[in-house]
């Protein structure tokens, strides 16, 4: 994460690095006392940093006495960071010190105080690039490696971030505040496209004024990330109280949809908004609009029955920091009209099929819980469709309803219907019942179909046995066939037939039907023509 400079602290950057290539093109030693100056101004930087910090302290410790329980989590974090902090930075000066006692051969109490105007060895980078990166180097053949100061500062540089973000993640501050130290790279020595380890591009070949210079800007990181953390806590302590401009009534009932007998039930309350403030509203993962700061739902009612939605708001609380307001609620869609009707007519018939619809007012379809009388069966067959079945010799059917409302079982009604047999088909052959025929389109009709007339049910009969009778030499004579089509004596006695001649089909009997009954259908009567 970059952390967040201002414009003094971007410029004294910009001339450091305008300084570290200068000396990569060996200038005079004129030029490194400009280094002094820009350690100066960073010190100052510095000290400005840690005023702001220590003003937010006493801001802390005067609302500790206001609000010690609201307050005492934020402030104790709060000192947690600074402890650390000046724990950091008294590591980097005493480190600082101590180089530039070993470089200069001073002591180390008049290298703490030293000006770098007064450093003799300015830009001896060979005392300072040991100091740093080979004095009890664990790992020879890696300049910083483990053992050496370079490396110990960076480990401690990790380890302060780490603190840092734990901080801020257990707050759920993340968001608001940005950590600088970038201790990944990728890092380049000067003038080369070599990748090297932080160590090395903070202090290979770096000569010790400019070392010094930077270990004091290193300085300023670790404040100005110290004061981000510690004003993000104190902005936190009242990040919960919202600030709210529009305040209206609100009723919201327990149920869009009241059965008779039932009590309406709703709680009214007072709801305060922000209307300057849009916030991201999801439902179902998706976004709605929104308008004054107040959501807009609109969703499509299709089929019946419950319907639930669930989501999360999204605002901004006064320190800037992303809340989020999980909800879920559910409406019911319902037909206009309440029905338990048979969706084909308005009687059930025996043995075959009968689809009904059952629904109610208010309730969702899964908790409607029908029954049916003895004498048939009740199947469903999804949504608000049921087949029933109806036994031969049932005279009446009755379907009561219930459903489950609130956890208890309540009536919804009765409906009954009457039961009836299904109607005896009519018999054709050829389409026709009677009338003139030729020999030859009676001949080429070959069988009796039976249809059921006026009848929305799809079902079919067979034709167990018929007679045809005619005259024939003179003589009335019947001949007998099992199933519906023509015997061959049949077909031959029609070839035959002469103008004027009658046939007729009778004693037509079918096999049991769906309700089991054999049927004796009309006979049919034809003059060939």
């Amino acid at each position: 994460m970059q952390g967040k400079q201002t414009p003094r602290q971007k410029l004294i950057g910009l001339m450091y690095l305008v300084f570290l290539a200068l000396m990569a093109l060996n200038v005079s030693v004129e030029v490194l006392d400009s280094f002094p100056l820009i350690d100066d101004g960073i010190e100052q930087t510095n000290l400005n940093l840690d005023q702001k910090i220590q003003t937010v302290m006493n801001d802390f410790e005067m609302q500790e006495a206001i609000s010690a329980d609201k307050v005492q989590p934020f402030y104790d974090e709060a000192r947690k960071v600074r402890e650390l902090s000046d724990e950091l930075i008294t590591f980097i000066s005493q480190n600082r010190a101590s180089m530039i006692s070993v470089i200069d051969k001073i002591p180390i109490d008049q290298a703490a105080n030293q000006n770098l105007l007064d450093l003799k060895n300015k830009d001896n980078y060979s005392a300072s690039s040991r100091f740093w990166l080979q004095d009890n180097n664990q790992d020879p053949v890696k300049p910083g490696g483990r053992g050496t100061r370079a490396y110990e500062l960076r480990e401690r540089i990790a380890a302060y971030k780490a603190t840092l973000k734990e901080i801020v993640e257990e707050h759920g501050l993340q968001d608001a505040v940005k950590l600088g130290m970038d201790l990944e790279g990728p890092f380049f020595m000067p003038n080369s496209s070599v990748e090297v380890s932080w160590q090395q591009s903070m202090f290979d070949r770096v000569i010790p004024v400019a070392v010094a210079t930077n270990l004091t800007r290193l300085t300023t990181e670790v404040r100005n990330a110290e004061f981000d953390v510690v004003n993000t806590l104190y902005g936190a302590i009242s990040a919960d109280d919202f600030k709210f401009d529009q305040i209206t009534a609100r009723v919201v009932p327990s149920s869009q949809i009241v059965l008779a007998g039932e009590s309406y039930e709703a709680d009214i309350f007072v709801a305060a908004f922000d209307s300057k403030q849009e916030p991201t509203i999801l439902v179902n993962g998706q976004p709605i609009p929104t308008s004054g700061g107040v959501g807009k739902l609109r969703m499509p009612a299709s089929g019946t029955g419950s319907r639930s939605f669930s989501g999360v708001i999204r605002v901004t609380n006064p320190a800037g920091i992303p809340q989020e307001y999980p909800f879920q609620s559910s409406f019911m869609v319902q037909q206009p009209s309440v029905t338990v009707s048979a969706d084909k007519m308005n009687v059930f018939y025996v043995g075959v099929d009968n689809p009904v619809s059952i629904s109610a007012p208010g309730v969702p379809t899964e908790n409607i819980r029908p029954s049916i009388s003895a004498g048939a069966t009740l199947t469903p067959r999804g949504g608000t469709g049921y087949t029933v079945r109806v036994s031969p010799g049932t005279s009446e059917v009755r379907i009561t309803v219930n459903a489950v409302v609130e956890g208890s079982s309540r009536s919804m009604g009765t409906m009954v219907f009457r039961v009836r047999n299904v109607p005896d088909p009519v018999a054709y052959i050829g389409g026709r019942r009677e009338g003139r025929i030729s020999r030859e389109e009676l001949a080429l009709a070959r069988a009796i179909i039976p249809r059921l007339e006026n009848f929305d049910f799809d079902m079919n009969f067979e034709i167990a046995s018929f007679n045809m009778a005619t005259q024939v030499a003179g003589d009335f004579r019947t001949y007998n066939t099992s199933g519906n089509v023509f015997s061959p004596e049949m077909l031959q006695v029609i070839n035959n037939a002469t103008r004027g001649q009658r046939v007729i089909f009778e004693n037509i009997t079918t096999r049991p039907g769906p309700d089991g009954r054999t049927r004796t259908l009309s006979p049919i009567t034809f003059t060939i023509n």
